[in-house]
């Protein structure tokens, strides 16, 4: 039976496939309408594999840092897959979780700032990946999570693309003779960002393998690369960022302390070891280097003040900063350099204390996750996540490649993957 079924899906894959090759040799397709086929293609394809939708969910995890096309791909094979399940009954739907409330008021908030903005086109930009973040990053990826089997190998396939992205940023800085390496990513410090919230769970998953592992060499290496590859992005927010969530882990860590603070002390003192990062960390407290950065939070507080309740707009720092510009400042600044300051300017207050709220609640959750678990697996990603979570809001102390579309879906991705650890501990009582 399943030899029949495997044999009539691959008749069906290679009769599309057949139907695809003769309209494009016909001229039939062209431009984009060739990608929306081939999406069409795989789309229908997701429907006779119910596996699927978990292969749509791994394409997500694999290509965050790597490519946006196929993260949305893998969104829509996810969402095809899911609500092939749902009509015959094999999915439990969108799954509540303690973060509803916060995540609601913050879409309700961020819509009304985007209508309110005075640059409307602009704010719209952003709208897909705003969806895309926390609807198919969160709420999907939560929902189908539903077992510790698939989290891990959820997770393993989130590291294997951090670990591609970080091999590629590497050879850009050695081969080609980037000043900043950037990889895959719009620029040096997303690629900062990015890498300082992935480390952390690499390395606490990394302290609870078993000495002789296959799975222990992966994380090595995969550690030691991303960190390179951090180290060669020059972000100053990203270094402090990966320190902060490494003295986090010291700190939780009881047992390998020892372990955590050689590694950071070794990583802190090759970093040195190095000119052009020793002369990038000596500018990190220097007021003069950071001027521009110290006009910009000045204005952006004063849009504050100006738009309390709804702010300036969604994406709209870029055009509205000019009118805000304090006369001393030289540079027109993309955006505040401080996600708090940026979120407080373009949504307004309610806002930035509906963000707090959220984090807060993460925080808790991933504590509570933290005492109730048994299983070593469990708590070393929870571990991890938390660090994580350091790590981004040290980082975006002094950024703001939070609302970039790639780095907003990976946030949410990371909160998904805390609460499916969550509930697995819950469910499973000795897990």
């Amino acid at each position: 039976m399943e030899k029949r079924k495997l044999i009539n899906r691959l008749t069906a894959s290679g009769l599309l496939l057949i139907i695809f090759f003769i309209a494009r040799y016909k001229g039939m397709i062209y431009g984009s309408e060739l990608l929306s086929f081939i999406i069409l293609t795989s789309a229908v394809i997701i429907i006779l594999y119910e596996r699927m939708v978990y292969s749509g969910l791994l394409l997500i995890a694999f290509f965050i840092p790597l490519c946006e096309a196929m993260i949305y791909v893998g969104m829509l094979l996810v969402l095809i897959g899911w609500i092939y399940k749902l009509a015959r009954k094999k999915s439990k739907g969108v799954l509540r979780t303690p973060l509803d409330l916060p995540i609601i008021i913050f879409v309700i908030i961020g819509f009304i700032s985007i209508f309110n903005s005075s640059f409307l086109k602009q704010s719209l930009t952003v709208t897909p990946g705003f969806i895309a973040g926390i609807l198919f990053g969160y709420y999907l990826v939560f929902s189908n999570i539903t077992d510790k089997k698939f989290l891990k190998k959820f997770v393993l396939v989130m590291v294997l693309g951090g670990t591609t992205t970080a091999c590629i940023g590497i050879f850009q800085y050695l081969i080609w003779g980037t000043e900043r390496t950037s990889a895959t990513l719009a620029n040096p410090n997303v690629l900062a960002s990015y890498l300082a919230m992935m480390i952390p769970i690499v390395f606490s998953l990394l302290l609870y393998e078993s000495k002789k592992s296959k799975k222990k060499l992966l994380l090595t290496f995969s550690f030691i690369t991303m960190v390179i590859c951090l180290v060669f992005t020059h972000s100053r927010a990203g270094w402090l960022a990966l320190v902060g969530a490494m003295s986090f882990l010291l700190l939780i860590e009881k047992k390998k302390r020892l372990a955590v603070g050689l590694t950071l002390v070794i990583v802190v003192a090759a970093s040195l070891l190095i000119p052009s990062v020793n002369a990038r960390l000596r500018t990190i407290f220097d007021l003069i280097v950071n001027k521009e950065r110290i006009y910009g939070a000045k204005s952006a507080l004063q849009m504050i003040k100006d738009y309390p309740l709804t702010g300036i707009g969604v994406n709209t720092f870029y055009h509205v900063y000019p009118q805000y510009q304090l006369p001393e400042a030289r540079e027109h600044l993309v955006h505040a350099h401080n996600i708090f300051l940026q979120i407080g300017a373009e949504i307004g207050l309610f806002g930035l204390v509906t963000l707090l709220w959220l984090l807060i609640r993460v925080f808790k959750i991933g504590w509570e996750t933290l005492r109730r678990t048994k299983n070593n697996y469990l708590q070393a990603l929870t571990t991890g996540l938390l660090a994580s979570l350091i790590a981004f809001l040290i980082d975006q102390e002094f950024d703001s490649t939070w609302w970039l579309e790639r780095l907003f879906i990976f946030f949410w991705v990371l909160l998904a993957v805390l609460l499916a650890a969550r509930n697995i501990t819950l469910e499973n009582r000795n897990v």
